[in-house]
């Protein structure tokens, strides 16, 4: 059972500072309102939130994390973490030829791989001022590759996404997609992902006899399969 004890009357100096409301009539849900704003506004001034920002896939693999802390909404402070890769990278390539970076450059994101490849190769160049001297076929090479890389990690995010919210069929349409274009990869240069084909000044070889037509010939099957994740292409539910 629990003990009551009665209470004196509020003096003026237990209430001093303390803030006061007047209700009259029905409006105290009103002075609720004001009641729960304050509460909320002095809440989001006194707390210090701190959000780890991943590691999520693909940064489950050492490549970032990121501690934020917070201000309400407003991030006030930001320690990064670049991971074991990243920092493994950087240290080996200091002992490593500009041709051998490559080799290490290409694993940092083995999705878009290319990208990091060229994003390298350019910054080699441009260093050893052969930007000029660099094959005009090896250029456009370059860039076509890059293209069918940002379709194929473009279509591992939005598949695996699906494949999370219960979506399966995205996965396996995304998937049946990206595997055309390692099969281009691979014709190239002799490996599905971490390709090591782009060097400082052009290319590892030239693209194979047939690269041009088998591309060509697999496009209109990407096509439909990006077609497909189309919401006006899906059946009506019955």
């Amino acid at each position: 059972m629990s003990t009551l004890h009665a209470t004196g009357p509020a003096t003026d100096d237990l209430a001093e500072g303390a803030p006061q409301y007047t209700a009259n009539g029905g409006d105290w849900d009103d002075i609720a309102a004001q009641i729960a704003a304050r509460d909320e506004a002095d809440r989001l001034q006194r707390d210090r939130v701190v959000v780890n920002m991943g590691p999520v896939h693909p940064s489950t693999h050492g490549v970032l994390r990121l501690v934020l802390e917070t201000d309400g909404e407003t991030v006030t402070e930001l320690r990064a973490g670049t991971g074991f890769l990243h920092t493994g990278i950087e240290k080996n390539m200091e002992y490593r030829t500009w041709v051998q970076g490559e080799t290490f450059v290409t694993r940092m994101d083995y999705v878009a791989p290319f990208f990091q490849e060229v994003g390298y190769a350019l910054a080699v160049e441009k260093l050893l001022g052969i930007t000029d001297d660099v094959p005009e076929k090896a250029t456009v090479a370059r860039v076509v590759l890059m293209e069918l890389n940002r379709i194929a990690s473009h279509v591992v995010a939005v598949g695996s996404a699906g494949n999370e919210m219960g979506g399966t069929t995205l996965m396996t349409i995304s998937f049946r997609c990206r595997e055309n274009i390692l099969r281009a990869f691979e014709m190239a240069s002799g490996l599905r992902m971490n390709h090591a084909y782009v060097r400082p000044g052009g290319l590892a070889q030239d693209l194979p006899e047939g690269f041009t037509d088998f591309v060509r010939s697999v496009m209109p099957n990407i096509k439909n399969d990006l077609a497909s994740w189309s919401p006006c292409s899906w059946p009506t539910p019955s």
